[in-house]
């Protein structure tokens, strides 16, 4: 699968901010998406001033369809609104999360309607099972709420991974009259010192699996280009793509995998950059383009984000399946892209069922487990925490356990690639074999639940 140009995380990280609105939602400060060039010059006669443009996402469509970027855009939400009040179609370069976060509650967690939790006090109470108020190592993924914490300048979370002791996998190959499929995992790349090969056991898994490289402490540089932070304490979300490539390669041997970078090492994603890496993917010919498309992040939106949905619906157009995590809220608030149509939302359960901190509702399609899975990380990595007795907390030697919603979208996005192989048939005709096809066991608000 050929791939688009790498993205890296040298430049300097924009500014962001969050929004008062009910429904919280984050953004890129001075920042607007317009569609179409009149929707420019309306945003240009509010401030008074040209902006700069900069045309993002497909430069095949026509210029009023095309969605532009405007920088420097003083007081961008009063702006926005004021021009979505006329009728343009205008929106915030929002930022999305390696699992988005929300506090409101929609209704009774999945998780609380079964036995074994209501005779436990803490997971039946609805604010002690709040993954945000509960053991981050175990309940939040990430540790950080982003709606109490700035991701780029508050305390630098460091990663909920824990180290896992060395696994063997046996050599194993997944043979059926189909084709392997091709998977795109747009995430924080592939870890630098990766050793999937050796590993995962697939002597030839170095041909097939690639990515953008990934490190576990990135400087942080702040919006002058300026170096502030290196802490050598193992980013919050370095090493999620390698994670999921491991996923992906021991349930379903065999495809060909490339995780682009459009996630930091902090766990944000920008919309605007994730549009074009979409929209990139979408136009590449067809012996090259992708047939299942992974994204593990995700947040709340104005307006459901139309400019990120347009890119989505463009590849789904071209034939590229979209599998998305739910989020780790514990809440039923949509989160986007999950909650975009045709986007297969898959959220999380454990061993006794639900986990208490995946997102629900009837826009999750699917379920898979997400607690405590074992996969590939950094080969070496060996950060500042002290050993406790005779456990290094922070020292990895190619083996991690982890957590979250992050994780289940990838068991899906196998065994979708699993029933591709074995069941001869296209990414769609997978996914209603495995996802919509009727009679499979639900979770009320989860959807069906899938293991590869």
């Amino acid at each position: 699968m050929k791939n688009p140009e790498d993205a890296s995380d040298s430049t300097p990280r924009p500014p962001i901010a969050w929004s008062d609105s009910s429904v919280p939602y984050a953004y890129v400060q001075g920042r607007a998406l317009v569609r179409g060039e009149e929707a420019a010059r309306h945003l240009d006669r509010i401030a008074g001033r040209e902006h700069e443009r900069r045309g993002i996402g497909d430069r095949e469509d026509a210029p009023e369809s095309q969605w532009m970027m405007l920088e420097g855009v003083e007081d961008s939400l009063a702006a926005i609104t004021l021009s979505r009040a006329d009728g343009f179609d205008v929106q915030p370069d929002h930022v999305f999360f390696a699992h988005g976060c929300d506090e409101c509650c929609g209704g009774p967690h999945p998780s609380w309607t079964y036995d074994a939790l209501w005779a436990d006090p803490y997971k039946a109470n609805p604010y002690k099972a709040n993954p945000y108020k509960a053991n981050p190592y175990k309940a939040n993924p990430y540790k950080s709420n982003p709606y109490k914490s700035n991701p780029y300048k508050a305390n630098l979370q460091t990663s909920s991974a824990i180290p896992a002791s060395e696994g063997e996998f046996p050599p194993c190959e997944l043979r059926g009259p189909g084709t392997h499929p091709r998977i795109a995992v747009l995430d924080t790349g592939l870890a630098e010192g990766a050793q999937l090969p050796d590993l995962l056991g697939n002597a030839n898994a170095s041909s097939r699996i690639s990515g953008d490289p990934d490190y576990p402490d990135n400087n942080l540089v702040d919006a002058a280009g300026v170096t502030w932070a290196t802490d050598n304490w193992l980013d919050p979300v370095a090493g999620h793509g390698t994670f999921i490539a491991g996923i992906v390669e021991q349930l379903a041997p065999g495809c060909t995998v490339h995780v682009h970078h459009v996630i930091s090492g902090l766990g944000d994603a920008v919309e605007s950059d994730v549009i074009q890496m979409v929209l990139d993917l979408a136009a590449l010919p067809d012996g090259d383009r992708p047939d299942i498309l992974s994204l593990s992040f995700g947040g709340t939106a104005l307006a459901q984000a139309p400019a990120l949905r347009s890119a989505i619906a463009k590849a789904q157009l071209n034939g590229i399946l979209v599998v998305a995590s739910a989020g780790n809220s514990g809440v039923s608030e949509p989160q986007f892209p999950a909650a975009y149509d045709g986007v297969i939302a898959v959220g999380a359960v454990g061993p006794d069922g639900p986990t208490p901190w995946t997102n629900y509702g009837e826009w999750v399609d699917a379920c898979a487990p997400g607690a405590d899975l074992v996969s590939s990380f950094f080969a070496r990595f060996d950060g500042p925490e002290p050993r406790i007795n005779t456990v290094d907390p922070d020292r990895f030697e190619g083996w991690a356990v982890w957590s979250g919603t992050s994780f289940a979208a990838p068991v899906v996005v196998a065994a979708l690639a699993r029933e591709m192989v074995l069941g001869s048939c296209n990414a769609k005709a997978a996914a209603d074999r495995v996802v919509y096809t009727p009679g499979a066991l639900r979770i009320r608000c989860l959807g069906t639940v899938v293991t590869a």
